[in-house]
């Protein structure tokens, strides 16, 4: 019976206690039955990782000895998962930082290591993947090594790191994240009536989770292909292979792209009052600051200006200002929220080369600038080789 290849993280949410290492190890046997070959990927236990870093605060730990303390709950689980796994039929092996089978391999950044993904992935192709072939292996999650042997951890959260990165070493067809709860539209704790996501793409589950939502952590998106499918499933589903949130498509490490046509920006001094852009064609974005309210138009500026006049005749608004033949540059990617000081390095080349940059919008991993519309080539070269 030939199944599918994949990576299971478990989260620390649903391994609160022995009850639910069994409960796991339950529905990992039946995947395993139905002829999926897979390794699992754990979490410390609830709060077991703030108790932790906790004490080592309060004796002063430092870097890598620090993350070496903080990383000691996920091998903790790792073993209980094995022993739970190994009860049910299923044979398994516990791999943590002392394994001679360890795959994780990081940069020296303690506490918010990121994977070196050419000797992680040679590590993973020699270790992990003959074991597949015999036993289900059990990987800590959140910890990594430096090539030099000092411990790592992937920052809060890293678990999902690992398990993504696992799966695109190995050309996994899914990477499952298993959570206390499904993906959903809101906050179930702030909205009510809030419904399942039943499918993102890449971009879409970054910003969710850049804005707040705690399902996902956002670095783990960075290390997705696109031939790797991710899904996000509830415990509750007692399947690792069906339901839940499909997450599809990657994130670029650096993307810029000039939008195709020309573009006008539009100024309405607005004296606080509300501008309502439903009658209007072509707005692309749209932002207030102070008293003016700030749009980019790819459409009939002039018809656009003569709308907005409307507010100024009714006492709403001062005045209505055009100023066209811009040029909108795209840049967006992993290496925006990697970069410290990326406006800065955006704006110092094109300065040097003479082109003024006039308006900037940025929403999370994503930044607009416009220039003026001969300028946009020139600019856009010189962006690529600045960011890298």
């Amino acid at each position: 019976m030939v199944g599918k290849r994949i990576a299971v993280k478990l989260g620390g949410s649903i391994l609160n206690d022995p009850i639910d290492f069994k409960k796991m190890a339950k529905i990992a046997k039946k995947e395993f039955s139905s002829g999926n070959e897979m390794l699992l990927v754990v979490s410390a236990m609830k709060s077991y990782t703030d108790r932790l870093i906790e004490m080592a605060k309060l004796v002063e730990a430092k870097d890598s000895l620090l993350d070496s303390i903080a990383g000691i709950g996920e091998v903790l689980s790792a073993r209980l998962m094995a022993a739970a796994l190994n009860s049910e039929g299923v044979p398994s092996i516990a791999i943590d930082p002392s394994s001679p089978n360890w795959p994780i391999f990081t940069n020296d950044r303690f506490g918010d290591a990121d994977p070196d993904l050419p000797r992680t992935c040679g590590a993973v192709i020699s270790n992990i993947e003959p074991l597949m072939k015999k036993v289900v292996p059990v990987i800590c999650g959140y910890v990594g090594k430096t090539p030099d042997g000092r411990l790592t951890t992937l920052g809060r959260g890293g678990s999902d790191t690992t398990a993504v990165t696992l799966a695109r070493c190995l050309n996994m067809d899914e990477v499952v994240l298993v959570k206390d709860s499904n993906m959903m539209s809101a906050d179930p704790k702030i909205v009510k009536n809030v419904i399942q996501l039943e499918d993102l793409d890449a971009q879409e589950a970054l910003m969710m989770s850049l804005g707040g939502a705690k399902i996902l952590h956002h670095k783990a998106l960075h290390y997705l292909t696109p031939t790797i499918k991710m899904r996000i499933v509830s415990a509750e589903e007692g399947t690792f292979t069906r339901g839940g949130t499909i997450v599809h498509g990657h994130i670029p490490d650096l993307h810029i792209e000039v939008h195709r046509r020309p573009l006008s920006m539009i100024t309405i001094l607005t004296n606080g009052h509300k501008v309502n852009t439903n009658q209007l064609d072509g707005v692309l974005s749209i932002s207030t600051l102070g008293r003016a309210t700030i749009m980019y138009l790819d459409g009939d500026a002039n018809e656009t200006t003569r709308m907005l006049h409307s507010m100024v005749k009714k006492g709403l608004a001062k005045a209505v200002t055009i100023k066209e033949n811009l040029a909108m540059i795209r840049i967006w990617g992993a290496a925006i929220e990697e970069t410290p000081g990326v406006i800065h390095k955006i704006a110092e080349p094109l300065a040097t080369i003479g082109i003024n940059i006039l308006g900037l919008q940025t929403v999370h991993n994503k930044i607009a600038i416009f220039v003026d519309w001969p300028q946009r080539e020139k600019a856009a070269e010189e962006l690529k080789i600045a960011l890298g």
